[in-house]
């Protein structure tokens, strides 16, 4: 048995004890970690619309169900008229149809060879033969904004048919819907970029995008902004889906779930459409049925 004298051994503890107290770090109570889980998980997404942008100044919309016309611009104005759209219930008449459709020609004064030479005043087609308009008398004013009684058309006063013949211009994108149209229009901007696909690539197209928001996909699978004008809008329309499909809920990318929670619904929602994958979801600020 070796001996160590003990002051060997002492002095050896004590470098063994202050090498292991020089090298073990000193231990901080651990802080708590604050993680925000953006509101847009527990949203109600049934009153959001897929979108499609025109670069025309304004836009047109039909609310067969209240019988009205909105005339939305650019600049923010909002006009509304009243009208009466088109019936079968009457001789020769035609439910006029829904859709999305742009206007394709227009003229101060015609005569229909259909109707016996009724004149029609101030014409704007959008729909092959159907289209906004007034006549001479005014035993149908009775109507507007309460019933549909045209043969198909969508009848204004000559009033208010001077008034937005004198706005709109070739390619004003019509929206014409019974409130529940699972599409809106919104204008587009110069700096953006837009994908604009013939009209057999959108009525394609835009059946598939509704699929995706009805099954919950739509923030999954992105997809480019969409770009309407009179030249790939034909007078036969686009499909405009149908809201009453829309879920409450849909699916978000982990990578959404982290979003400020101090920035309003509106800027969150913006915040989902951007990137590479960029798509765009809105609020149904147009369509009137709901509000």
């Amino acid at each position: 048995m070796i001996k160590i004298p003990l002051a060997i051994l002492s002095v050896s503890i004590l470098l063994i004890n202050s090498s292991v107290v020089r090298y073990i770090p000193k231990l901080s109570e651990p802080k708590p970690i604050q993680v925000s889980i953006n509101p847009l998980a527990k949203y109600d997404f049934r009153n959001l619309r897929d979108t499609l942008y025109t670069m025309k100044d304004n836009i047109i919309e039909v609310n067969l169900s209240t019988q009205q016309t909105k005339l939305i611009s650019r600049n923010g104005l909002i006009k509304e008229f009243p009208i009466s759209s088109g019936t079968k219930r009457i001789e020769d008449g035609i439910n006029t149809r829904e859709g999305l459709f742009t206007l394709h020609w227009k003229s101060k004064k015609l005569y229909s060879e259909q109707f016996d030479s009724t004149v029609i005043l101030n014409w704007m087609g959008f729909n092959g033969g159907i289209g906004f308009h007034a006549l001479l008398g005014k035993r149908y004013y009775k109507y507007l904004g309460k019933r549909n009684v045209s043969h198909g058309c969508v009848r204004m006063s000559r009033e208010d048919a001077a008034e937005m013949y004198g706005i709109v211009e070739k390619g004003t994108p019509v929206l014409v819907h019974s409130g529940t149209s699972a599409i809106t229009v919104a204008f587009g901007e110069e700096e953006t970029v837009y994908k604009y696909y013939d009209y057999k690539t959108l009525h394609k197209l835009l059946p598939q995008r509704f699929e995706e928001i009805y099954s919950g996909n739509y923030f999954i699978t992105g997809q480019p902004k969409l770009l309407i004008d009179e030249d790939n809008v034909w007078h036969g329309g686009l499909p405009i889906g149908d809201s009453e499909k829309l879920p409450s809920k849909q699916f978000i990318k982990p990578d959404f779930l982290y979003v400020d929670y101090q920035i309003n619904d509106d800027a969150k929602l913006e915040y989902l459409s951007d990137g590479k994958d960029k798509r765009y979801l809105t609020l149904n600020s147009f369509l009137d049925s709901r509000n």
